[in-house]
């Protein structure tokens, strides 16, 4: 009976992962609208309970004040990012003439050194761009048939982005509704280990967001700042990107800091700038090791960040943006089966006989 078990749990895993990928972008709104409703519910149900409202006015709150939260930031941020851009516009004949000037004693002395390998190098470079010029044209056609239906495509957004808040209300509204046909999928023998696994993996998953959310606000507002106040082209926006995309983790560092150290590079003209640049985010790191994840996470979070990577990094080879959405909950739901699976087997399987006795302390000899 546990083999017919097991068989049909490969089989529900296997049917599932074939759903995803063959229905991978049809499910993004509504997967995009389930982890909105999961990172709101908290809130939702302090308004709710705090204030004594009924769970739609909550939710009309929550998402009203979200709303006016982003509005703030965006007046606040706009105007800066939009003359940092301008700036950067500006300055871009400069950059390109700095490059130039950096890389012209690599090429003089490739040129001299190697002068066989170069001209064969450019008559490849030639010929490649000769046989680029056939498909360049598809890809106008392309183009131009694009344009022909981006109508189509801009009434299919304006719909997902309609779509998303809807879809993400109704998940809040009657959260015990959609507990209870959920349950009713699962056989009544089962349901006390189900419920069991599903709210530790709740508990999981949201210290993980709850957590992550906060510190990667936090470093967005560290490396923006430091970044602005080094004059760095583009800062504001790289700070706050660089921030946010922490919650991949060291993803931050690559898109933030490498471009953050190039541009104040070129801008700059000298080592000192990017100096300066790794001492922002060089702080930021100290700071988010040191105060702000441990206060912020506690322990216990059980979502190691090189097995979050891995996830991030599989999930989104094998089923696109749908796989990175689903990489952290599977991750935590596999870590929270695997713990359950090792309890069991530690209740069947008894330890040792020599690994129970305690040890006894040898009487000195006489």
């Amino acid at each position: 009976m546990s083999g017919l078990r097991t068989a049909l749990a490969v089989l529900a895993v296997v049917l599932a992962l074939a759903g995803i990928y063959l229905a991978g972008n049809i499910l993004v709104p509504f997967l995009l609208s389930a982890v909105i409703a999961y990172v709101m519910d908290p809130a939702v149900s302090l308004v709710e309970r705090r204030t004594g409202a009924s769970r739609q006015v909550a939710i009309v709150a929550v998402m009203a004040a979200l709303v006016l939260v982003l509005a703030g930031m965006l007046a606040l941020a706009v105007p800066e990012m939009i003359s940092q851009m301008a700036r950067f516009h500006q300055r871009l004949p400069d950059y390109a003439a700095q490059v130039r000037t950096q890389l012209q004693p690599i090429v003089v002395y490739v040129d001299e050194h190697y002068p066989g390998q170069v001209e064969a190098l450019r008559a490849k470079a030639l010929e490649s761009v000769q046989g680029f010029l056939p498909t360049l044209g598809g890809w106008v056609a392309t183009g131009a048939l694009g344009v022909l239906t981006s109508v189509v495509r801009l009434v299919v957004w304006t719909l997902t982005i309609v779509v998303i808040p809807v879809f993400a209300y109704y998940l809040l509204a009657d959260p015990a509704e959609l507990r209870e046909a959920a349950m009713a999928l699962v056989p009544k023998a089962m349901r006390p280990g189900v419920v069991r696994q599903a709210v530790e993996v709740d508990r999981v998953l949201r210290a993980w967001v709850r957590s992550q959310l906060t510190v990667a606000l936090l470093l967005a507002v560290i490396y923006s700042v430091g970044l602005t106040v080094l004059g760095v082209p583009l800062g504001l926006l790289i700070g706050v990107v660089g921030g946010l995309a922490n919650m991949v983790p060291y993803l931050g560092l690559v898109v933030g800091f490498l471009p953050a150290a190039l541009l104040a590079f070129l801008d700059g003209g000298s080592w000192l700038q990017p100096l300066l640049v790794a001492g922002v985010f060089i702080l930021g790191q100290v700071l988010e090791g040191t105060v702000i994840s441990p206060r912020v996470m506690g322990s216990g979070l059980g979502l190691p960040p090189a097995l979050v990577l891995l996830a991030v990094l599989v999930g989104g080879e094998l089923f696109g943006f749908t796989g990175l959405l689903l990489a952290v909950p599977t991750t935590a739901a596999a870590i929270v089966l695997l713990k359950d699976v090792r309890r069991q087997y530690d209740r069947v399987v008894p330890a040792p006989a020599a690994a129970r006795r305690p040890l006894r302390r040898r009487r000195p000899l006489a």
